[in-house]
């Protein structure tokens, strides 16, 4: 016997509410480009080898092997999931909050010191 589904009601839109969905439809595509923009940016940034945060990422990688621990060392450690820390050493995607990167630099004896520093062309 099939499960019984609910019955769908449908009603009509007012002109006003087609006219405010074509509103905000309009909106979005005037925003879309510049949000695709940002985010192409984004990506590149995150996912350039030679950018602060893979350069962390390789720096506590390269660390924790040296050292010989493993990733379950880690999440003992720090409780960070061995895949999220999988995915921090190995994702290109990878975009963790200082917060976390304090806990894996911890977990290695190490401080992580943050600077702020001019843009070079």
């Amino acid at each position: 016997m099939k499960p019984s589904r609910g019955k769908r009601i449908f009603r009509r839109s007012t002109p006003e509410e087609l006219k405010r969905h074509e509103d905000i439809r309009r909106e979005i595509e005037q925003e879309l480009p510049d949000i695709q923009v940002r985010a192409a940016r984004q990506f590149a940034l995150l996912s350039h080898e030679g950018t602060p945060i893979r350069q962390v990422l390789g720096a506590l990688r390269a660390e924790r092997q040296r050292l010989g621990l493993s990733l379950a060392d880690i999440y003992e450690r720090t409780g960070i999931d061995r895949a999220a820390l999988s995915r921090l050493e190995n994702n290109e995607d990878a975009n963790p909050t200082l917060m976390t990167l304090e806990r894996y630099a911890e977990a290695l004896g190490k401080r992580m010191v943050v600077v702020l520093s001019d843009a070079t062309g």
